[in-house]
């Protein structure tokens, strides 16, 4: 069986984890990092040869936060521990990352190094983002209805007009959702019998004419 050679250092620069080593002292000074910070838009010279510490990079809203954290989880003995928080590209563009940091201590029990990986989750928060600003809407939109003298309705086009959505509003009527979602009442039932068969003909005329609504 022919045998591969694994190049361990290739392997981790092409992958999206940057693994570094920083010592435990004022803005942890980097010993260590491998060179797909690239990803970032930073070299490795940048932090071995030219100063930039470790939380130089990280974003200032962030950067009391993520010191805190691994203080206490110092203090408490943890090992390690995994965070999420802002980084700087060398183009001040900002990025989200998950950090593990592993809490290394010398042979007398004190903090000396943290060693970590961190992989760029910017998309995964920007969707998470979507999603919060979306319910945030969603959840305006519902209050605003549910003020409003306005029911809203949503109705299947067979017969009495079932109803699959009604607003919450709709107690102001002395019904409730589930009057109508449960199949219990339909649309119909709440015009008045003389109205129905105007109704019906008006809608229909207006659905087969194209009309996406009608007064």
């Amino acid at each position: 069986m022919k045998k591969f050679d694994i190049n361990l250092e290739s392997l981790i620069n092409s992958s999206p984890v940057v693994i570094f080593l920083c010592k435990a002292t004022e803005n942890w000074p980097v010993e260590l990092i491998t060179e797909n910070i690239r990803n970032f838009g930073h070299e490795v010279e940048d932090f071995t040869l030219r100063g930039v510490r470790y939380l130089d990079i990280v974003h200032p809203e962030d950067r009391e936060r993520v010191k805190e954290e691994i203080a206490r989880c110092s203090e408490k003995g943890c090992a390690e521990l995994t965070q999420e928080y802002r980084i700087l590209t060398a183009s001040e563009e900002v990025r989200w990352i998950e950090v593990k940091t592993l809490i290394r201590r010398d042979e007398d029990g004190n903090v000396s190094h943290y060693q970590g990986t961190l992989c760029d989750v910017t998309q995964r928060k920007k969707a998470e983002e979507s999603v919060q600003k979306a319910l945030k809407k969603k959840n305006e939109l519902k209050n605003i209805i549910k003020s409003s003298p306005v029911y809203v309705f949503l109705c299947k086009p067979e017969e009495g007009w079932p109803v699959e959505f009604v607003s919450e509003n709709i107690t102001k009527l002395e019904y409730t959702p589930e009057d109508f979602t449960s199949g219990k009442i339909k649309f119909e039932d709440l015009i008045h019998p003389e109205d129905r068969k105007r109704i019906r003909a008006e809608v229909a005329k207006f659905s087969r004419e194209g009309y996406e609504d009608c007064t």
